[in-house]
């Protein structure tokens, strides 16, 4: 009913009607050439040998999921959703965020979103995905766009027939795709990142180095500031901190924040190898949180990247220490997909049974 409603509000502000509104404001501007609010010729659809509403004429109730489309059409507004090109960036990230939530941790209802989030996508990692869908369906037809913004990621499922094959389609293409994409991910973040950083200024023995490490992704490896392993002194200083001796790394997460002319923005936290044994009911460690350690009200944790026209990081800024290390050249090596996305990608082209 709310989707009724906001329809004959359209209507009303605009002058226009309902579908005269989403064609101009969307089919056209996107090039959505194959969606439409009236029912296309028979020749053009897929029409299920099942009770199906391939000829309904559902009326006022148009703004509740009665468009005709395609997957490619539907693919055309997941990049421009994903790409900004309807609102800006900030608009759409606030869009994506849950407005309630429901009784289970992994699922949340946004506007007019449905959320969920899982824990259980890549094989190596318990690092949660959350990922934006929006479903429907009438008899005989049911649909699923999914959205995962941290890899700028777009699936669209579409099926007429037996709508419960749409939930092991999702599925299925979630397990495969994902781990795939985020392999590709891994693997540009070394090119673009990995390697040695050093001063310009010979008589000051700074420098760092960083590299991907399988899920920890880009981890700080080395760190010497003026002749000193500041590395272990920062491991130390969050071990005393932290109450805890247990040993780990630091690893460099983005912030998806720019400072300026300094770069892109990661931030450093150090994380321990194994949880810790005692059990929290609530985990504090949030590695965007704030500073743990600033020095003159500059954060020590905070890595700008000036990247070069190629996409490549240059130099990184460390604000806290007060320098700028500039990156060793290194022969750039082309991005090869490993045997992770290939066999994602095989067992996602293998033929489907249901």
């Amino acid at each position: 009913m709310n989707f009724v409603l906001l329809g004959f509000a359209l209507e009303a502000l605009s002058g226009q009607s309902y579908e005269d509104i989403v064609a101009l404001r969307i089919f056209q501007p996107l090039g959505m050439e194959h969606s439409r609010l009236t029912k296309p010729p028979d020749g053009e659809g897929v029409i299920p040998n099942v009770t199906n509403d391939w000829n309904a004429d559902i009326g006022t109730y148009g703004p509740t999921g009665g468009i005709y489309t395609t997957a490619s059409d539907l693919a055309k507004l997941a990049r421009a959703i994903l790409n900004h090109q309807m609102l800006d960036e900030g608009t759409t990230n606030a869009w994506f965020k849950p407005r309630s939530y429901s009784p289970s941790w992994s699922f949340a209802y946004g506007m007019p979103w449905e959320i969920f989030r899982s824990s259980g996508l890549l094989p190596d990692s318990d690092r949660i995905q959350t990922v934006i869908t929006k479903a429907g369906g009438l008899r005989g037809y049911t649909s699923q766009l999914l959205l995962i913004p941290e890899y700028n990621l777009g699936i669209v499922v579409l099926v007429a027939g037996e709508g419960h094959a749409l939930a092991w389609l999702r599925e299925e293409l979630l397990k495969a795709v994902v781990p795939a994409v985020d392999s590709i991910a891994r693997q540009q973040t070394a090119e673009r990142f990995s390697g040695i950083y050093i001063s310009a200024d010979k008589q000051i023995n700074s420098s760092i180095s960083v590299n991907v490490q399988g899920s920890s992704g880009l981890v700080l490896t080395s760190w010497i500031s003026n002749g000193t392993d500041f590395l272990a002194t920062y491991i130390q200083m969050f071990q005393h901190v932290s109450g805890s001796a247990a040993p780990g790394k630091v690893q460099l997460t983005p912030s998806l924040t720019k400072r300026g002319s300094e770069g892109v923005v990661w931030r450093a936290e150090f994380v321990p190898d194994e949880l810790l044994a005692a059990a929290r009911v609530i985990d504090m460690r949030l590695v965007t949180d704030v500073d743990t350690f600033t020095y003159a009200s500059r954060s020590v944790e905070e890595f700008s990247f000036s990247m070069d026209l190629s996409g490549i990081a240059s130099k990184v800024h460390l604000p806290g220490l007060r320098i700028t290390l500039t990156k060793q050249q290194q022969q750039k090596k082309k991005v090869v997909p490993d045997d992770a996305w290939v066999r994602s990608v095989s067992n996602l082209m293998r033929p489907l049974s249901l």
